[in-house]
Parts: structure tokens; sequence; C-alpha cells
């Protein structure tokens, strides 16, 4: 629920009740209420308990916020997995709407981080998108910060960073193509590069590579093709799961979009989407090859419903 725009409505309700209020006790110090700074709630947080076996679903909490921190998230939710996990009752995933707190405690856990330990082989930014091989030596509880060792004999210092410096190590590839993308390491410099691979030469076994940055064409030997050639990083792998470990009892923990709300929301932005000028003009204009075509959109959309 939002009462962002009722807010001023409701504050002349505070007031007329305060007014009536000091009618009926004149005798009571209302000096307290008066002066108190009357913040608003305009959502609400509620967490419901519903059963994965049979058709069982109670309401736990709800109150009025007006932000609430993944912290406060993390914390309220795991607390309750604790307490119904002495019980005898066990919880597996949790669900929930889009509201930017609930997008931002999703976004605050990671599933690599998570399932690292001591001794795991990562990679590691050591300035300039550089990344290099490294074991990590400890981490903090809850895995946003690691102490770990480069695996490179000119580069042997320990280093503190935070999770954002770090990656999964790619599995190397040996069936390379033509027109594969890749990350190759400059032999110029040692960094590496977003590139692709442009030809082979069977005869003598190399491939040949081309820097995107630089243009630079550069020929490898097939045998030095794991040292020189790797899988092209995907930075977005670290936040498609939308999976952790249950930081409480150690057992994969989920997190799901609520699918009716989803639906909800494609359908107000169907609905609200228009083309105008000035104070008419809306933020979702959809179009279709220069056409406004949402009221047919819509149309359909509602027969679904219907239908549904």
């Amino acid at each position: 629920m939002d009462f962002e725009d009722e807010k001023e409505e409701l504050s002349s309700f505070i007031i007329q009740y305060e007014k009536e209020l000091q009618i009926e006790n004149n005798n009571s110090n209302l000096s307290d209420l008066k002066n108190h700074n009357q913040n608003l709630a305009t959502q609400i947080h509620q967490v419901v308990w519903h059963s994965a076996t049979c058709n069982f679903a109670y309401p736990i909490t709800y109150y009025g916020i007006n932000i609430l921190t993944a912290y406060k998230i993390n914390k309220i939710l795991f607390q309750l997995i604790a307490n119904l996990k002495c019980i005898g009752i066990h919880t597996y995933r949790s669900i929930y709407d889009r509201a930017g707190e609930n997008r931002n405690h999703i976004k605050s856990f990671d599933w690599w981080a998570s399932i690292w330990s001591i001794d795991d082989i990562i990679e590691v930014n050591i300035g300039k998108n550089n990344y290099k091989k490294a074991k990590i030596i400890a981490t903090n509880i809850d895995h946003s910060k690691f102490t770990v060792h480069v695996i490179d004999p000119s580069f042997s210092n320990e280093l503190q960073i935070n999770r954002e410096a770090l990656r999964p190590v790619r599995p190397n590839k040996l069936n390379w193509k033509i027109n594969d993308s890749c990350e190759f390491k400059s032999p110029k410099d040692n960094k590496w590069y977003e590139a692709i691979i442009t030809n082979f030469d069977f005869k003598i076994h190399t491939f040949t590579i081309i820097i995107l940055s630089t243009k630079e064409e550069w020929k490898i030997e097939l045998k030095y093709q794991s040292i020189y050639i790797k899988l092209l990083y995907d930075d977005t792998i670290k936040w498609i799961n939308y999976k952790i470990i249950n930081p409480i009892i150690g057992t994969p923990w989920f997190f799901i979009s609520n699918p009716t709300h989803i639906f909800k929301k494609l359908r107000n932005n169907l609905s609200k989407s228009h083309i105008g000028e000035g104070n008419d003009r809306n933020v979702r204009e959809i179009m279709i090859d220069e056409r406004k075509l949402v009221g047919i959109i819509f149309k359909v959309f509602m027969i679904i419903l219907v239908k549904i």
C-alpha cells in the first residue's frame, strides 16, 4: 500500500482529531502531542507464513514504514527463520513483490560469495580490470570482505578487498570457433581484453585473435590457449541466481518474485501508457513501429484476464 498521495489529507485528519480530542479532554496535557512530528508511513511491510505442503497461510506481522533497509529485512527474515527452526518448521524460500526495499534486499545477497570458503580459488581485480587467480585466506562473517593471496610469482602480496573485486574462475574452453568472443591476455602488457577469434591455421596450429578495443592482431599457438584465451566474462552472472545459502541452517534459500504482483504491474504499465503533450505526457509510452498500439494490447490483455 502506498499513502504518498494522501499525506496532506491524512495530516489534516490528524489536526482535526487533535482539536476534537482537546475539546473532550480540556484538562489533559496535549503539549507533547502537538509538538510531536507526525512521520506518516508511506508503505506497509507485511510478513505472511505460507505452508508448502497444505492450504495454510498465517499473517505473522505487519507495520507501517517509510523506508526499510536491506539489513533490517535480512535481520527480520532470518531471525524469523531461526525461531521457526526451533519449533521444527523448515523454511526454504521467500516470495516478494517488486518494491524497491525488496529488490535491494535480494541484491544484498550473492550466491557465489555465500558458497566461497577458505582455500577456494577465485579471480581478483588487482587494478584497472586486470584479473588474476587468487586463493581465499580469510573472510568476514557475511562474506562481504575477503583476504586473498594472488597466485602469481610477480605479485605475491596478500590483499584485503571487498566482494566487488572478486569473481568466479571461468572454466577453460578448448573447442573454439571462428567469430567466438573471448577474453585475450595481451603478451604486451599481460592484461585481459575483449577479443574475437578470426581464423585458425591448422598447418602451424595457431589462432588469429583481434583485440576489439585496439584492433591489434595476435597469433597464439593452440598449446597456449588456456593461458591466453578465456571465456568472455558476463558481469551479470552473479545477480541472475535468486538463490543463496541460508545463513541460519546452511541449506539453499530461494528468492521468488510474486507472480500475481508482476502480472498486475504489467497490466498497470500497459493501461497507463499513452502519448501526450506537456502535463498530459506520460513516461510510459509503449510504441510499435511508431504507432500507438497500447489500446489494442490492453484490450487483448483484458480478454486474457477474463478468460483466465
